[in-house]
């Protein structure tokens, strides 16, 4: 009996092991699978080691070997070229032209062209231009709907770029980010919806770009579950719609160049030559030193006003967790190198992601069990040598997978193992105790080390504080914005800056808090800020407005400090606006802000953009406007359409509180104001032009009724079209 009782307990100490290895790794697997059901907190940290990844291998340094260069569109092409106020199509048309010229074999503009040029012929340029040159593939793009399909945002199926009725290559620029926001895929076709149960496979910028290079007619397929096709090239799939891309480094790492350099040849003059009064024709340099020979060059925004800036998994500041950031013709680049050079990142199969589980699980099972028969005194063996192999095999794994990523570019799972190897040490450990009377007592001890119970208890007491969700509520929300802060911030020294911009956002904040706001967010040295939630303010859109005046006095008077401290003097725009917005806890299970986010909220991002252009303080959109125009004194300053949007919003300037009253000579030139865009928009230009002048014999800096002073007296001479309806569009963010 006893040699049978000792055989069943060597059996047991084998297949219990063996049952709750092979547990933990298909609870961790099909959790890899988001099989039952997703955690986003898993995938966020898996997809974190990919970025740790990157870091610990590092940047590779292209050289001449990158087959893509970028040219640039950047502060310093606003600087350089002249009329850059539509940035003229020609310009593109003349890159296109010198870039083939230089030898390059394929051109992308990395940029959409939604509407008709206000340049006479400028359309017209370019569209020869493409004609001519077929190897040039036209950016479009895409929404993604609720439903998670992408969807062209408008009716017509020329998808945002108006010249992809020439012929020319399309290819779209969207790009999916992961679920914690990082761009890491890259998929080959992307499938838009152009109409009901109406779908168009189009191929992707980057492989279209390089369709083109390769000189193929159609190149993309699926041709197995676990890979893609681009001509001969087998590109291994990261999921069913995507790559990985194997990012050579951070924003920066491709050779760049100017697109004011491309442009400035023989028969183009730019900004600096003609200040100098000399020819540079920078670009003759560029082409002979064959910096674009046999290249794919890839035409694309770098300047922050874009919006184009993504996160992705490398930082280009390693002290600086948010220098991740790279243009979006940076994350095109870096998929096209990734399969010319076909140096893939190839995710292990599904046998080899369960086998990594469930070996070293087993390893920590074993080595529990092993001390199963341990009496009291050696408890101590039972609980830590298999944490210290625990610790152990996670070591070995993690290290073993960054290797492998470095030297052979595999790409293996790392938290769901290590959930694999928690679960099995966690589980066996609870076994030894349970199956032990005299360790009951320390059941919940053991527990407490893995599981907070401050946590716990935040979870079960305030439930609401890990609810993803929102709601909708009509609010006003203000932005806020400090002008020419890169100027101010060259002139400190790093701590001088951080103390001057905290004393100014510290004054700012008060005064929201004081008019019943609610900070959203600091973003740099801009302030969010919004009213009407979480408490419900019937006001909301008069709060938010006076908090704005409030804000403009309290920084009147920092001014006079600042000034009397010689310290830069900071200025700021504002953009106010009112309507439906949702709002709520945003963000991970883990981490997550009470925040709104809506249209809306664009929106009066745009309005603190536009202040620049009408160089105004305070704007409010006509929707906070109309809760408003009985308590404050505001003008109309235009009709606009702003970035990504094509309905027109009226845009109000606003000057005074109705209680702190106004001056009689401001009052007199708003009214003169006033009258004269009336006759503006009735088309009256000479009666519109006098009302102007007027207000400008009393008020010479009214920057408003100089800007309709000149539009009236280019219009007289030059009148719009009959179906003009006054309205301006604005095509910067």
């Amino acid at each position: 009996m006893q040699q049978i009782g000792g055989t069943l307990s060597r059996t047991r100490k084998f297949v219990l092991p063996l049952i709750m290895a092979f547990a933990a790794s298909a609870v961790s697997f099909l959790l890899s699978r988001n099989i039952p059901f997703h955690v986003p907190f898993l995938e966020t940290a898996q997809l974190r080691t990919i970025d740790e990844r990157f870091e610990a291998r590092g940047p590779v340094n292209l050289g001449d070997t990158s087959k893509v260069v970028i040219v640039a569109i950047t502060d310093q092409s606003f600087q350089t070229l002249p009329n850059t106020l539509f940035f003229p199509r020609e310009y593109y048309a003349r890159a296109v032209r010198n870039l083939f010229a230089a030898g390059a074999r394929a051109v992308a503009i990395d940029v959409t062209f939604d509407g008709d040029s206000p340049l006479e012929g400028d359309d017209k340029a370019f569209a020869e231009m493409l004609k001519k040159y077929p190897a040039t593939v036209l950016a479009v793009r895409s929404s993604i709907s609720v439903s998670g399909k992408f969807k062209v945002l408008k009716s017509e199926d020329f998808f945002h770029n108006i010249f992809v009725r020439e012929d020319s290559s399309i290819g779209a620029v969207l790009v999916k980010n992961d679920p914690d926001g990082v761009y890491r895929r890259y998929m080959p076709m992307v499938a838009f919806q152009t109409g009901e149960n109406r779908f168009m496979d189009v191929p992707s910028f980057g492989f279209r770009a390089m369709s083109e290079y390769l000189g193929l007619r159609n190149p993309i397929a699926a041709d197995s579950s676990s890979y893609f096709r681009l001509g001969p090239v087998k590109i291994p799939k990261y999921d069913e719609t995507s790559m990985l891309i194997n990012y050579p480094g951070p924003s920066g790492t491709f050779p760049t160049y100017d697109i004011w350099q491309v442009l400035d040849d023989s028969s183009f003059t730019t900004n600096d030559e003609k200040d100098f009064g000399l020819q540079i024709n920078y670009y003759y340099s560029l082409r002979d030193s064959n910096v674009f020979r046999n290249k794919i060059v890839l035409i694309g925004a770098e300047y922050p006003e874009s919006g184009d800036l993504k996160p992705i998994p490398f930082l280009k500041d390693p002290t600086d967790e948010h220098s991740n950031l790279a243009y979006g013709v940076e994350i095109h680049a870096s998929a096209i190198e990734t399969v010319l050079d076909q140096d893939f990142l190839r995710p292990v199969g599904q046998l080899a992601d369960f086998l990594e589980m469930f070996l070293g699980a087993f390893l920590i099972a074993m080595t529990s069990f092993l001390f199963k028969s341990a009496r009291h005194s050696r408890m101590v063996l039972v609980i830590f040598l298999p944490l210290v192999v625990t610790a152990g095999v996670i070591y070995v794994s993690y290290q073993a997978a960054f290797i492998l990523f470095v030297e052979s570019r595999l790409v293996l799972k790392i938290i769901y193992p290590i959930l694999s190897y928690s679960l099995t040490y966690v589980s066996v450990v609870v076994y030894q105790f349970v199956s032990e009377r005299k360790a009951k007592t320390a059941i919940k001890s053991l527990f407490s080390r893995y599981v907070d119970p401050s946590v716990v208890n935040q979870l079960v007491g305030n439930p609401d504080l890990v609810r993803l969700g929102g709601q909708r509520r009509i609010l006003s929300v203000l932005f806020s914005d400090i002008a020419n802060f890169t100027s101010v911030s060259e002139k400190l020294s790093p701590e001088d800056l951080i103390n001057h911009l905290n004393e100014y956002l510290s004054a700012m904040t008060e005064v929201v808090f004081e008019n019943s706001g609610t900070l959203d967010k600091y973003i740099g040295d801009a302030i969010i800020a919004f009213w009407g939630a979480p408490l419900e303010l019937k006001d909301h859109a008069y709060q938010a407005c006076r908090a704005a005046m409030e804000m403009t006095r309290r920084l009147d008077g920092l001014h006079s400090k600042w000034s009397a401290d010689g310290k830069p003097i900071l200025n700021f725009r504002i953009g106010i606006n009112s309507g439906e917005m949702v709002v709520g806890n945003v963000g991970g299970r883990d981490r997550f802000d009470y925040t709104v986010i809506g249209d809306n909220v664009n929106l009066a991002s745009r309005l603190e953009s536009a202040n620049k252009m009408y160089r105004s303080r305070i704007l409010l959109s006509e929707y906070t406007y109309e809760l408003v125009k009985e308590r404050v004194f505001a003008r109309e300053l235009d009709l606009i359409v702003v970035k990504g949007k094509t309905k027109p919003v009226k845009i109000y300037e606003l000057l005074s509180d109705q209680k702190d009253g106004i001056s009689e000579d401001r009052r007199k030139v708003v009214e003169l104001y006033c009258a004269g865009l009336s006759k503006y928009r009735s088309r009256e230009w000479g009666a519109a032009a006098e009302l102007f002048i007027k207000a400008l014999d009393i008020d010479s800096s009214d920057y408003p009724s100089e800007m309709y002073l000149e539009r009236s007296k280019l219009y007289e001479i030059e009148p719009p079209p009959p179906d003009w309806n006054g309205v301006f569009i604005m095509t910067t963010k």
